[in-house]
Parts: structure tokens; C-alpha cells; sequence
């Protein structure tokens, strides 16, 4: 295979037709220029350009390499260009997996940050369920996800931790005498519980909890995502077992933490992501905002 740089030479000596000006713009001595142009036509097996006292000019067979080099040179160009915009961050897109609730409580003020930064980034995102994202991540359909890291370690991922929160048991105000006094887990038993349905990581945490505290709950109601969970513990319907998290900015005014002892657990969330994959520099720079920027 005959090396690149001998037809970008072979292309600037075409254009210019001079030896020594294709020296000047190469930055090489004219005797370097014309061994490799000697060594090119060795390799090829045929002249290519016609020696004249003003200087060179190409023959038939060197015009029609010519044209070959000159798209091919414009393409890598065109490449090099594109490759230059993804290191800078002036195109690209970002793939994140999380849920409906992380995104809209955590992740949304650093897109945000990042958008006003780097405007010309497409953020998608996806809201599967977990394990879902888990199969994406894998398939490289996303690039990384945010959210609850599971007691059951992936192997196959890296997690990284941003913060922790806990879940909780809340109501509205239709409970407001329980503000002020701590319940037992059996005390549980008295009130109408509401809980996402499975197969979500609040579920199962819940299920542990009732397990691990030996008290008997049947559930007045399922609810499939956690935001209407709340909307219904705000209207009154029952406690109900979310994250921390996601009620923080609601605490004191719909809906308190009811006071239970002992605590449900507490979790972590972050980054998680496949081991040995080379994230882009527009990836790295999100999560560098969100690092540099992180105030639960």
C-alpha cells in the first residue's frame, strides 16, 4: 500500500506545477519533494508529470490520478472537519436513560446548564423501564444512564455515584396527626398504603421493607408511575412509598414524611455505564457539569 503522504505531496506539486513553491507550501526541502514524487512514480510504475523549464505539469496518467487524489484528499478533509466539530462540541448527540421522575426532580436543570453551553448538542432521552435501559446500554443504543443503583451488581457496568437519597412513607394532611408522633412498621397495618407496581425498584424496596419488619400489607392501590402515586397521596387516598427525592421541593405544604422508625433504606443514584466503553467528549463534558454543578 503505497503511503498517504506521498499523494498528498504528488497533489500539491500538480496544483502548484512548481517544485520549489510545493516545497514552500509543504514545508520540506526541494530535494525531499522530489525524491518522494520519484519514489511515488517508482511504486506506481509509470511517470507522472513532464519536466519543462518553468517547472512540472501533469501527464495523462498523472491527470487522472490527480483527480482520484483530489477527491479523495477532500473527503478526508471533509472528515478531519467533522472529527474537529465532535472535539469541540460544535455537533453531536448525547443518549441518556432515565426515569420519568430522576429527569424531571435531578437531571433537568444541568441539561439546562449544558444547552446553554454547547446549544448545538441534541440531548435524547429515554424513559424506559430499568431493566429496558439496562438491554439499550448494552446494544449501545444509549450511552449512559442516571439512576437508582440496585443491590444487584452488573458486571458488565461501572457505576458512579452522584448523590443518595431515601425512600419514605408520605401523606397529605387528611394524616396530620401523625406529624408530630413516630410510628412502628406495624402501626403500617392501620392505613390504607399506596405503592408503585412492580416491577419497579420502589416496589421491591417496599416489599423488603414490609418483609423485613414482618407486617402484612395489601396495597389499596397500584400505580404505575411514581408521579401518580403522588398526585393520589395528595388527594388524600393513603401513605405511600416514594423516593425521598422526588417530594423533596413538596415537603410542608401537600404532603409531610410520615416519622417512621426504623427508616426505609437509604440508596444511592448515579452514572452507570459499560466497563472498557470510551465515552465521547460531548458525554464527558454532561457529566462534567453535572459533577461540577451537583446541589441536591
Amino acid at each position: 500500500m503505497i503511503n498517504l503522504e506521498l499523494y498528498r505531496i504528488f497533489y500539491v506539486v500538480a496544483e502548484t506545477k512548481n517544485i520549489t513553491k510545493a516545497s514552500e507550501k509543504l514545508c520540506i526541502s526541494q530535494p525531499a519533494v522530489t525524491k518522494q514524487i520519484k519514489k511515488l512514480e517508482s511504486q506506481l510504475n509509470t511517470p507522472l508529470f513532464i519536466r519543462t523549464k518553468r517547472g512540472v505539469i501533469l501527464n495523462e496518467c498523472g491527470e487522472k490520478i490527480f483527480n482520484n487524489v483530489k477527491q479523495a484528499l477532500t473527503l478526508l478533509e471533509e472528515i478531519d472537519n467533522k472529527i474537529n466539530d465532535y472535539t469541540k462540541l460544535n455537533t453531536g448527540t448525547i443518549k441518556i436513560g432515565i426515569s420519568t421522575s430522576l429527569m424531571k426532580k435531578y437531571l433537568l436543570k444541568y441539561i439546562e446548564l449544558f444547552h446553554n453551553k454547547y446549544p448545538d448538542i441534541v440531548v435524547d432521552i429515554y424513559t424506559d423501564p430499568t431493566k429496558d435501559l439496562i438491554t439499550k446500554l448494552k446494544n449501545g443504543m444509549i450511552d449512559f444512564i442516571i439512576g437508582k443503583f440496585s443491590n444487584n451488581i452488573d458486571n458488565e457496568l461501572n457505576y458512579y455515584e452522584l448523590d443518595k437519597t431515601r425512600y419514605c412513607f408520605i401523606a397529605n394532611n387528611k394524616y396530620f396527626n401523625l406529624k408530630n408522633i413516630q410510628l412502628k412498621p406495624k402501626d403500617l397495618e392501620k392505613y390504607p398504603i399506596l405503592l408503585q407496581e412492580y416491577p419497579s425498584n420502589s416496589r421491591i424496596s417496599a416489599e423488603k421493607y414490609f418483609e423485613k419488619n414482618n407486617i402484612n400489607i395489601d396495597p389499596k392501590m397500584n400505580i404505575a408511575s411514581s408521579n401518580l402515586l403522588i398526585d393520589f397521596i395528595k388527594l388524600g387516598y393513603g401513605m405511600g412509598y416514594v423516593t425521598e427525592l422526588y417530594v423533596k421541593d413538596e415537603l410542608n405544604k401537600d404532603i409531610f414524611i410520615v416519622n417512621i422508625n426504623p427508616k426505609p433504606e437509604e440508596i444511592s443514584f448515579g452514572i452507570i455505564c459499560l466497563k472498557n466503553n470510551i465515552m465521547t467528549n460531548s458525554c464527558k463534558k454532561f457529566i462534567e457539569i453535572i459533577y461540577n454543578n451537583s446541589v441536591l
